[in-house]
């Protein structure tokens, strides 16, 4: 195992910011927490992830704390469990994967002979209440537990869940964006995945997925505009007849109620 410690060099809530490339970010808001502290590990010692763990560099400004974790270099892929699922994550990939064969989550013929199976880089953060948090990935999922100022989340095909957030910002390609509360705004676009809104109460929604569904679920102190389109998902909105809703999808189906 490789495993590195990041501490925050001030009291108080923070805007971290982590760009890891592929991996996962779980964080935690803890009530009575004073200094921000970040641990990234992987299973593995040597080889590209622990190069990276170990390469990853820490920058503070004030309250503004970041942390960035390097790319890691030539064709790698991660291998991770989900459940009963096996999860593998590719990095930047060099060459074609035409004909390529997977044993066990090795490459063992095809056009990419040089592809390497590395343990994912888990990024685990405890901060103080009122933080504020900026995640970049390629592949990299996020979960956010407890209740935080400001999200902005961008990724190619990573999920993001955050318990609350005063204001959600999240972009991915192939990931869903699932948020518990949102109690200001919410921006949230995505290309084949989900956007879920638990509970909204805030005073502007815009969501928008190509082939993914759209469930919100208003609150009754919810106020202003909300927006949700899809092309080939359901859109969902509850508890919005006393808000302006602009909804619609091609092929799907629209309920508001």
């Amino acid at each position: 195992m490789t495993e590195r410690v990041f501490l925050s060099e001030t009291s108080g809530p923070i805007v971290l910011g982590i760009s890891l490339p592929v991996g996962s970010v779980r964080i935690q808001v803890i009530d009575n927490l004073t200094t921000a502290r970040v641990v990234l590990r992987t299973d593995d010692t040597t080889g590209p992830a622990a190069d990276a763990v170990n390469g990853a560099r820490s920058r503070q400004n004030g309250q503004a704390f970041g942390i960035e974790v390097p790319e890691m270099p030539g064709n790698v892929m991660t291998q991770s469990r989900r459940g009963n699922r096996i999860v593998q994550n590719f990095g930047t990939v060099y060459g074609s994967v035409t004909g390529m064969t997977v044993v066990n989550g090795r490459v063992i013929s095809g056009g990419m002979d040089t592809m390497q199976t590395v343990s994912p880089i888990e990024a685990t953060v405890c901060v103080p209440p009122r933080s504020s948090l900026a995640v970049v990935s390629q592949a990299a999922d996020a979960a956010v537990y407890g209740d935080v100022e400001r999200i902005e989340f961008r990724s190619i095909s990573g999920d993001l869940y955050a318990d609350g957030a005063r204001d959600l910002r999240a972009n991915t390609t192939s990931g869903d964006i699932r948020a518990g509360r949102v109690t200001e705004q919410i921006t949230a676009q995505s290309v084949s995945g989900d956007i879920q809104v638990g509970s909204y109460d805030g005073r502007g929604a815009s969501l928008d997925t190509t082939s993914g569904d759209i469930t919100v679920q208003a609150t009754n102190g919810a106020a202003g505009h909300v927006s949700a389109h899809s092309v080939s998902g359901d859109v969902r909105i509850s508890g919005a007849g006393h808000l302006s809703v602009s909804a619609n999808t091609v092929s799907g189906r629209v309920r508001n109620h």
